[in-house]
């Protein structure tokens, strides 16, 4: 079985070669690299260069951001399944791509495999790394809602979802594979497997450099998706949206303990609670009528005594 593994990088000089060596140095062999350089001005070219006869394609030219350089990398991939690992992360082992295909060969049917993720966090907040479980295959729906639903070095597509699901949508230049994802679910015939082992290392570099945005995008492919319109999860949204507005305000509590140079994310993870509360305002509207009325008054009583409790404390 060959497996594409695609790696996407610009300007990555200081984590590309880990990268590369993780893949090339596999003990599975049946492995097609292929490596999407978006015209870097860095060393990223020359590193590259140097294990070009352990990658199988190399293309460096300039485009129009992430997810066309994906896309292109899937019309290059000849793979039965295919990975994205990029610059900044690395395969997890050498034995992950071999005890994929086991797992594979194992449930035959499989057509979206996933698994978890170690994580290296940014040294500016604390130096322990830790392994992020992903969400059961009942519980993605859920786990849409608010945050990370995969991360894209923790997967394995079956190549021929691309044709029945279509590729990236390059109009969202920062959650396209958010919104593939979206049409995932919405695919209930699709046959995802969980497989509960670490796949991949993932390097938590810091908070996006455009947090509205990417949150406005993500709510924006939410209100597309039909599941989330019912009454249901309307509420189930706005529950989860209170979650983490109150994370987030503790998340900041902590670093304003912390030395000065770690202050410069608050105002960061301030942008990301504005934009989560304007959410939260909208989807309250949209729920003003309805039965379970009661029950969303006495959440927010609850969430008001919260964050009264927090303004007390600090």
């Amino acid at each position: 079985m060959k497996i594409s593994i695609i790696t996407v990088c610009k300007n990555s000089e200081k984590s590309i070669e880990k990268t590369i060596q993780s893949v090339i140095y596999q003990t599975y062999k049946d492995i097609e690299y292929i490596v999407i350089d978006g015209n870097s001005k860095d060393k990223t070219k020359e590193i590259i260069a140097r294990y070009d006869s352990s990658i199988t394609k190399i293309i460096s030219e300039p485009d129009n951001g992430l997810y066309e350089a994906m896309n292109k990398g899937i019309h290059l991939a000849t793979g039965c399944f295919i990975n994205f690992l990029n610059s900044d992360d690395y395969l997890y082992d050498t034995h992950v791509v071999s005890d994929v295909v086991d797992f594979i060969s194992a449930h035959p049917n499989c057509e979206f495999l996933y698994g978890d993720t170690h994580l290296r966090p940014n040294p500016l907040l604390h130096k322990e790394t830790s392994v992020w479980k992903s969400p059961l295959p009942n519980d993605i729906p859920e786990a849409m809602i608010y945050g990370a639903l995969f991360l894209q070095g923790a997967i394995f597509f079956n190549a021929c979802l691309f044709t029945k699901l279509g590729l990236f949508n390059e109009n969202y230049r920062i959650s396209a594979d958010y919104e593939w994802f979206a049409r995932l679910i919405e695919h209930k015939e699709i046959n995802v497997f969980y497989y509960p082992r670490t796949i991949f290392s993932y390097y938590q570099g810091g908070l996006s450099g455009d947090i509205k945005a990417t949150l406005s995008e993500m709510f924006k492919i939410q209100n597309q998706i039909p599941l989330f319109q019912t009454d249901y999860w309307v509420r189930k949204r706005i529950s989860k949206l209170q979650e983490g507005i109150i994370e987030l305000q503790e998340f900041i509590h902590v670093i304003q303990k912390l030395s000065e140079e770690r202050r410069v994310l608050i105002s960061a993870m301030e942008s990301q609670i504005t934009a989560i509360e304007i959410k939260n305002a909208e989807l309250e509207g949209k729920i003003a009528g309805m039965e379970a009325s009661k029950f969303w008054k006495l959440r927010n009583a609850w969430f008001k005594l919260r964050n009264a409790w927090f303004k007390k404390k600090n």
